[in-house]
């Protein structure tokens, strides 16, 4: 667990005044007292000061004591003041978590400075109205044994509205060796439904942790499903004669685990993952997943689980696309895709199942997520990511309209949680799928084209293809088919050269000679793309360089001028888009300082040469020209160019991450490329160039870089590439060799010497 602070932010249903209290504040004062004083004088031998081993000296901090109390509706849980006004208290779930921190370095001290926290939280829903009161104590233990409480109602609000408050507390004056002993108190209104509530008891840190427990007190109405993963303990579970949900987890010595650098927490980090919900023994139990009151029930059948994702899409299937409106709805797209189809001289009929989809899905593209609604003309412009698994229900629903027999591809995040161990239908990641052709179709991003597997399903076996019965079935039953891959095969994986960023640069000194004039010309493929797409491209360019694939004579401003009820809009949007085109200097501004990690000015003649939104013209091939500072210095009369830098920052892998026992999950192989055309100053030589070839390559991957010059020109490659998406932890030292390399090569320097 990185900390309890991180994740904390402030949301607040009060009005709160600068000049006086309101009642609202003063009676939270009133209780955040009562709950520190509660909270320090609970006495738990874990939170003593006790020496720390010497082993444990090494890292920026060490976790001394770690406890969570989490209670809900116990005859005899912990007392708690909460405001609760108008609230059914037999229906909370309150948490007390405390921690004991010694900060050993000044980057513990920077981190824990300053907290930033949750005082309330009001949220809604459509199932359930929930309310939530945070409260916080800290206090200061220094290495003389002496103590100092913060007063946690100095918090100062950054933000300071009706329904939406963020707070912060300083931590002033800590030193290294001091200890900071902290709580976070809170509890949750909860409506009576049977709607599960998420938990988990980590048993991990990137810091060392001696001592770790966890108890809990639930009423016997609740019920609890759980399973440990990773090698976590079994909870220990008892019942109390109230008939109270009794459980424990205590563990010492943790040891500190790699938790920043290319991990996948669900299936390398020891925790235990708690639904706790409100039992349920009623009609349609089984198919909701409830549990009776008071059941505990131990690593869930994910057979179970993958069953109920399927009775859910079945009834979608059934009771959404086959109902006549919506089957209606994508019968459209397929009437639509054919007179586009008609109207560029296509004959759809003709194309293959695999052109057929393709132009299916660009058509869903244009017409669904690039459709213009001048009444969100600002959400609109704002195209980019989407959170709905990848459309893979409207993109199976599409091709199933057109007569083509696509299935949905249920999986799990490669790096999320093992196909045999989900414990809900939200556990699994939904894709499109051909399985006559084999082609995949997602639509994580408004820029994503057919054919293009999402990289969190790369090379995973473990998946199931759902597929569903003759549509005359009886409407509401749950009529499903699970197959696996065939022959068992795995999804395929993208190649390092498939995902690249390729930078051809042609340097020259500026006339001053301080700094580098560079033309520039990006390439970016596959899984590099989609960033900076939604940072350069313009929704306009992306709307009309569609409007002209699908041979559509009218630009979209042209269609509004000829609209009876858009036409008063024209103006509007005229201004909205260059608006935004005056803004795309300032993405390509921040882009190249972003990657190239140095000052750059002066940019000019930037331009997107292709959108790469196709799978017919997938590279993303944008330009420009600036100025690049900080990689010239004087030296007398000859100049030191810095040329390493020109790779900005390359990955350090960090002293105490150095030893690693565990595999290493990356996003996906890739390469990253430089082609530099260094002009030398008439009147100068470069000297140093042999010195910028250097070639490190094994199994994992690579840094290769060669040089030559001729007396007016220095030509450089520069080259890292990783191989693969994983790696088991044997290969670590292969690719620190390589990654090391390209740091070092960041020293590599070019010296123009005067003649």
């Amino acid at each position: 667990m990185k900390t309890l602070i991180t994740a904390l932010a402030l949301v607040v249903v009060a009005n709160m005044h600068a000049t006086a209290q309101s009642k609202a504040d003063e009676k939270y004062s009133k209780a955040s007292a009562e709950m520190r004083q509660q909270v320090w004088d609970s006495y738990k031998d874990e939170f003593v000061v006790k020496p720390i081993p010497a082993a444990y000296q090494q890292y920026s901090k060490v976790v001394l004591a770690r406890h969570t109390e989490l209670t809900a509706d116990s005859k005899s849980k912990v007392k708690f003041t909460g405001l609760g006004i108008g609230v059914n208290k037999s229906l909370s779930i309150v948490e007390i978590a405390r921690e004991m921190i010694k900060l050993n370095d000044k980057n513990a001290i920077n981190y824990y400075s300053e907290l930033s926290f949750t005082q309330f939280e009001n949220s809604s829903g459509f199932y359930h109205d929930d309310k939530t009161t945070t409260y916080v104590g800290v206090r200061i233990i220094k290495p003389d044994g002496s103590m100092k409480e913060i007063n946690a109602d100095e918090m100062v609000l950054t933000r300071n509205e009706t329904k939406l408050k963020k707070a912060k507390l300083a931590i002033p004056d800590l030193q290294p060796g001091d200890i900071i002993d902290y709580f976070i108190a809170t509890e949750q209104q909860l409506s009576n439904d049977v709607s599960k509530k998420s938990y988990r008891i980590l048993l991990f840190d990137d810091a060392p942790i001696m001592n770790m427990s966890f108890h809990s007190q639930l009423g016997k109405k609740y019920s609890v499903q759980y399973r440990s993963y990773n090698g976590a303990p079994d909870l220990q579970v008892s019942k109390n004669e109230d008939k109270d949900i009794i459980i424990d987890v205590k563990k010492e010595n943790i040891p500190a685990f790699e938790t920043n650098l290319w991990t996948a927490p669900a299936q390398q980090l020891p925790f235990i993952r708690m639904f706790i919900a409100m039992g349920y023994r009623g009609p349609g139990a089984g198919a909701m997943g409830a549990n009776a009151p008071g059941e505990v029930e131990e690593n869930k059948d994910a057979t179970e689980v993958i069953n109920l994702k399927g009775k859910d899409l079945s009834g979608k299937y059934y009771e959404g696309y086959w109902m006549k409106y919506a089957k209606a709805e994508y019968d459209a797209i397929e009437n639509d895709a054919k007179a586009k189809a008609k109207k560029a001289g296509i004959n759809f009929k003709e194309l293959s199942n695999e052109e057929k989809s393709a132009y299916l899905f660009y058509t869903l593209r244009f017409t669904k997520l690039l459709n213009f609604d001048i009444s969100r003309l600002s959400n609109t412009l704002a195209i980019g990511n989407y959170n709905f698994d990848g459309f893979a229900f409207v993109l199976f629903s599409t091709l199933k309209a057109a007569g083509l027999d696509p299935a949905i591809m249920l999986s799990t995040d490669r790096t999320g949680y093992r196909m045999e161990e989900v414990m809900e239908p939200d556990d699994f990641i939904m894709t499109a799928y051909l399985p006559d052709v084999k082609k995949y179709f997602s639509i994580r991003s408004v820029y994503d084209a057919p054919f293009t597997i999402p990289q969190d399903i790369e090379g995973l076996a473990s998946t199931k293809n759902v597929t569903f019965r003759h549509p005359n079935a009886v409407m509401g039953m749950a009529m499903f088919k699970l197959a696996q891959l065939e022959n068992g095969e795995k999804v395929p994986v993208s190649y390092a050269e498939s995902n690249a960023h390729i930078d051809k640069l042609s340097l020259a000194l500026t006339a001053d000679k301080n700094s580098l004039a560079v033309i520039r010309s990006t390439t970016l493929k596959g899984f590099y793309k989609r960033h900076t797409q939604a940072e350069l491209i313009l929704y306009e360019d992306f709307y009309e360089a569609e409007r002209q694939a699908f041979k559509q004579e009218k630009s979209l401003i042209e269609e509004l001028e000829d609209g009876k009820k858009s036409k008063k809009f024209v103006d509007e949007v005229k201004s909205a888009f260059a608006e935004a085109r005056k803004k795309q200097k300032d993405a390509f501004v921040d882009e190249a300082k972003e990657w190239f990690e140095q000052d750059v000015t002066d940019v000019k003649d930037y331009k997107i040469v292709n959108m790469g939104v196709r799978h017919t013209a997938p590279d993303f091939v944008y330009s420009s020209s600036f100025k690049l500072d900080g990689l010239v210095k004087k030296a007398g009369n000859n100049f030191v160019i810095e040329i390493g830098k020109i790779q900005g920052k390359p990955l350090v892998v960090k002293e105490e991450q150095r030893k690693r026992n565990i595999d290493v999950f990356m996003p996906y192989a890739r390469t990253i490329a430089y082609d530099v055309e260094l002009a030398i100053p008439e009147g100068y030589s470069a000297e140093g160039i042999v010195a910028l070839n250097k070639t490190v390559k094994n199994e994992c991957g690579s840094f290769v870089t060669t040089a030559s010059a001729t007396d007016k020109l220095v030509t450089i490659r520069i080259q890292k590439t990783y191989n693969h998406n994983f790696e088991p932890a044997k290969n670590w030292d292969n690719i620190i060799a390589f990654t090391d390399a390209a740091n070092d090569w960041t020293n590599a320097k070019i010296l123009m010497k005067k003649k």
